[in-house]
């Protein structure tokens, strides 16, 4: 048993884990499930390997700014358009994020 541990290693003790229930989710919930023990697998891969992470996570949020202010905003208003009309609020959701990059380059700059 040892040896099998061993040979498994850190990372694909969690690839282990995670397809019973990347299937589970599959099976219960379709694509969302899977997307979600997928997201789930990843957060707890980001929290086992931090020190790695940590370094790239700080570059990412020094250098995009403005992508993270327009993304506190647009995310909320694409999920309850999403949620309220489906695919055509999504698409909704992201023409009106264009057209108001493009008014906001055309005015304030």
């Amino acid at each position: 048993m040892k040896k099998f541990l061993r040979r498994i290693g850190k990372t694909r003790f969690l690839i282990l884990c995670f397809i019973p229930f990347g299937v589970w989710g599959l099976y219960s919930n379709g694509l969302l499930g899977l997307l979600a023990a997928m997201f789930g697998w990843y957060l707890g891969n980001v929290i086992y390997n931090w020190k790695e992470y940590k370094p790239r996570l700080i570059r990412f949020l020094k250098r995009r700014t403005k992508f993270q202010i327009q993304m506190m905003f647009f995310l909320p208003i694409a999920a309850a358009c999403i949620y309220f009309y489906g695919w055509i609020g999504l698409i909704g959701s992201i023409v009106g994020w264009c057209i108001g990059e493009l008014i906001c380059r055309k005015l304030f700059r």
